[in-house]
């Protein structure tokens, strides 16, 4: 009982106490919130529904690459299953540890009957796409304008000169790990050295893997990557355009590259971390940009305005599509925890 009990709530009381760290942290470096309420609610109503525009595009492209990572399993998918399914893994992903790419994925296998594991499997190549992309993204920017952000002292431009390193052998890295995986999809021979329960997991999912490929649906996945994360780019400009005029477009890229890092930290929604990267951003790259008597209390007013805007609207769209599923937020995260307790990939009798 008490192994269950750690496993069933163990990722949720983690992800309380980072929500708990982060917020502390925040609550310490903001002077005064009620001047940070005013300058969230300050923000220019234009380039706020500009931001809210990308974050649409932002979503039905998700839903776009969806279905061509799955078209040779099958070729019409419904891409009002798709856009309503992308928009569910965002609600689901609320509650830690964060299942909302299996919940979703059962109900779109389920609805559109196609094999789990596949559907299981463009989920994570999705997550695998978006990580190449961010990486390439950020090592581009470090290396060719990295240095028009680097702090006003030799100390800053002796980090950013690392980074731009440290960046250079990223990219080396990535390309050698992007050559072993395609080498181990290609082969099952590595499989056989695995423990047999580990082999039968890999092997549902490389099946999976080997499901999706196709001769141009990796190239228009690629193409759909960068579209993707061009548009949150251009998100987070517009956004940040609505406190802060002018903000240079280069800036964006390196707040996109934070937000992500804080995004990453498993709080509910990304909520606290997203604002700590970006408030951390804003202070100590675009100081130039705030007001000189307080920029914490600035900053923080403007991360919560472009989380807010951002985020919200996104999860009350899932929550309606959720609930056209009939399905509830709890018993959808209880689904991919099953399927994940079962270790196997394959769409059970879902309790919707």
């Amino acid at each position: 009982p008490l192994k269950s009990g750690i496993v069933r709530y163990g990722p949720v009381l983690i992800s309380a106490g980072l929500t708990a760290v982060i917020g502390y942290l925040i609550y310490r470096e903001v002077p005064d919130w009620r001047q940070s309420f005013r300058v969230m609610v300050q923000g220019s109503p234009s380039w706020l529904f500009a931001g809210l525009c990308f974050v649409t595009l932002h979503m039905l492209l998700r839903a776009k690459r969806w279905g061509v990572l799955l078209q040779r399993s099958k070729q019409k998918i419904s891409f009002k299953n798709l856009f309503s399914l992308t928009l569910v893994k965002y609600v689901v992903n609320i509650i830690p540890p964060r299942t909302g790419e299996v919940a979703a994925s059962l109900i779109l296998a389920k609805k559109e009957n196609i094999s789990a594991s596949t559907v299981i499997a463009a989920s994570v190549f999705e997550r695998i796409l978006d990580t190449v992309t961010v990486v390439v993204i950020m090592v581009v920017y470090l290396i060719f304008f990295g240095h028009r952000f680097a702090p006003d002292s030799e100390s800053g431009k002796q980090i950013i000169l690392a980074i731009q390193s440290y960046s250079i052998k990223i990219m080396i890295g990535m390309t050698v790990a992007m050559v072993i995986v395609v080498c181990l999809l290609r082969g099952r021979g590595w499989a056989h050295r695995l423990p047999v329960r580990i082999q039968k997991t890999a092997m549902h999912f490389v099946d999976g893997f080997h499901a999706l490929q196709s001769g141009g649906a990796t190239v228009q996945a690629l193409a759909l990557s960068i579209a993707i994360w061009l548009t949150i780019t251009m998100q987070t400009w517009c956004l940040v355009q609505a406190y802060l005029k002018p903000f240079p477009l280069a800036g964006a890229v390196l707040l996109l590259g934070l937000t992500v890092v804080g995004v990453a930290i498993p709080t509910p929604a990304g909520a606290g971390g997203f604002q700590y990267f970006m408030s951390l951003g804003l202070v100590n790259f675009f100081g130039q940009h705030l007001s000189l008597l307080d920029p914490q209390s600035q900053a923080a007013g403007i991360s919560n305005g472009c989380y807010i805007t951002a985020t919200i609207p996104v999860i009350i769209a899932g929550m309606a599509f959720l609930n056209t599923e009939g399905a509830s937020l709890g018993r959808a995260a209880r689904m991919s925890r099953q399927v994940q307790e079962a270790n196997r990939y394959r769409a059970p009798e879902l309790d919707l």
